[in-house]
């Protein structure tokens, strides 16, 4: 009797055991830092008791400008992984190609919809003068710590005017953020802004853009805006295309990206090509800038993108056509061989930016192939009436610069100078139109556009 009583007791102390580690086991899987999903978020966070790896900025911390990287003009600083991607080693290891992109503070809410579908490594750069910073560590800290795609795969960097460093708010409010609504969170936040502090007139786009690019080692790097949204498994896609290629190394290949854009009554962008093709023929998407701008996606040739695949395409992504014409001002999203080219960063503002990049890799002998499948959506219609009018002298200011870059560019590779200027010459004209500037010049740093409240508790499939 005693030892049958022994045996059931032993048994019972197993099976007590095995609950119990059952138990901890669904703890911890339900509590992982892949599952969290917050709902609602107070800033600033309590970090008392906050376990945080050591290099990362904490919240409320202010970063010292004296740490930052002065650019060749000496007019900006740069700061790289402020806030770095938890996984950023294991992702970048994983992935062909690195997407990056860079924003002004009050476009920060786009990088929650980014990793809906985009599960590969993205490179941030955020221009953030003076109190800009309170607004940038805010908003990365929301998007942290409510999207668990952010904190694992995301890492962010800092650009900000050599004379303008980093400022914390001069009104730190308790904020409660629903984790649901990262627009209005943006908006929200955006009031952290010394309203007694001058916008920033320039907005460096190509030195953040570089500052993103550098910060990703992948062999490929895919530049695109922050309202450019992926299609979902288009990560996976592109390395699987990537890999592809490899098998044939080819050093001067540009891959080209067809750009869209879908009409604001479209509630969720499309997920493949056929959806994309759909909404083209009831009206409710048209080619980037197709209204704005004709040049800046002409010379992609769409038109042979839209009829070009089988309607029963298995939707592997391939090269579709060759490009062999060049159009100059032409502005396509491109995938690029880390070793090409990085942007001109003499244009700030608006004006020429990528069209520069895109004008030398043409010169440098670079053959640009249309990808089949992949595409990039960008929500709304572009017009002119929403353009600020701070938009056309930056873009006369850079039309001079551009003008000097062919020539400094031709000369480096061998050429034969471009065609002569018209008018004055660059740099005679250049001192009159940045004193032209001031008076038409208002604000550089975007408005957030009033657009359909952005559901993100339902994720893009």
């Amino acid at each position: 009797m005693g030892g049958r009583r022994n045996f059931l007791l032993v048994n019972l102390a197993v099976v007590l055991l095995n609950a119990g580690l059952g138990i901890l086991v669904n703890l911890a899987a339900f509590t992982s830092r892949g599952g969290i999903r917050e709902r609602y978020l107070t800033l600033p966070l309590d970090t008392s008791n906050l376990s945080m790896p050591t290099n990362v900025l904490r919240p409320g911390e202010v970063l010292s400008g004296a740490y930052g990287i002065v650019d060749t003009t000496g007019n900006y600083s740069s700061h790289i992984f402020v806030w770095p991607a938890e996984d950023w080693t294991y992702v970048t290891g994983e992935s062909r190609v690195c997407l990056t992109t860079q924003a002004s503070v009050d476009r920060l809410f786009w990088v929650s919809w980014q990793v809906e579908t985009w599960t590969g490594p993205l490179s941030v750069s955020v221009f953030s003068p003076g109190s800009d910073f309170a607004v940038a560590s805010a908003m990365i800290t929301y998007l942290r710590r409510c999207f668990p795609g952010v904190q694992e795969r995301v890492s962010f960097h800092l650009v900000h005017t050599r004379t303008r460093p980093p400022l914390p708010s001069p009104h730190p409010e308790e904020q409660h953020l629903n984790c649901d609504d990262p627009e209005s969170a943006n908006k929200i936040l955006m009031g952290l802004r010394d309203e007694n502090e001058p916008m920033e007139r320039r907005y460096p786009q190509n030195i953040m853009r570089n500052l993103a690019r550098r910060t990703c080692p992948c062999d490929y790097i895919f530049t695109i805006d922050v309202d450019m949204l992926t299609t979902p498994f288009m990560a996976e896609n592109l390395t699987g295309f990537l890999n592809g290629v490899s098998l044939t190394p080819c050093k001067k290949c540009a891959y080209v990206v067809p750009v869209y854009e879908v009409d604001n009554t479209v509630t969720y962008p499309p997920n493949d090509k056929m959806e994309l093709l759909r909404l083209l023929l009831r009206g409710h998407a048209r080619r980037f800038h197709m209204k704005v701008y004709t040049k800046n996606q002409g010379n992609s040739h769409l038109e042979h993108w839209e009829v070009g695949s089988s309607p029963f395409s298995t939707g592997e992504y391939r090269v579709l056509y060759n490009i062999t014409t060049y159009e100059e001002f032409w502005e396509p999203i491109l995938i690029l061989p880390y070793t090409s080219p990085l942007f001109d960063e003499r244009f700030v503002g608006y004006g020429f930016t990528r069209s520069s990049q895109v004008y030398e890799l043409h010169r440098r002998g670079y053959s640009f192939q249309v990808i089949d499948q992949a595409f990039l959506t960008h929500r709304g219609f572009q017009t002119t009436k929403s353009y600020q009018t701070s938009r056309y002298a930056q873009i006369e200011i850079n039309k001079v610069r551009y003008q000097m870059f062919k020539k400094e560019l031709h000369a480096r590779l061998g050429l034969a100078p471009p065609a002569p200027f018209k008018g004055p010459s660059p740099r005679q004209q250049l001192p009159l139109l940045i004193g032209r500037r001031s008076q038409a010049s208002k604000a550089t740093i975007r408005a957030v556009p009033s657009k359909k409240k952005i559901e993100t508790d339902k994720k893009i499939n």
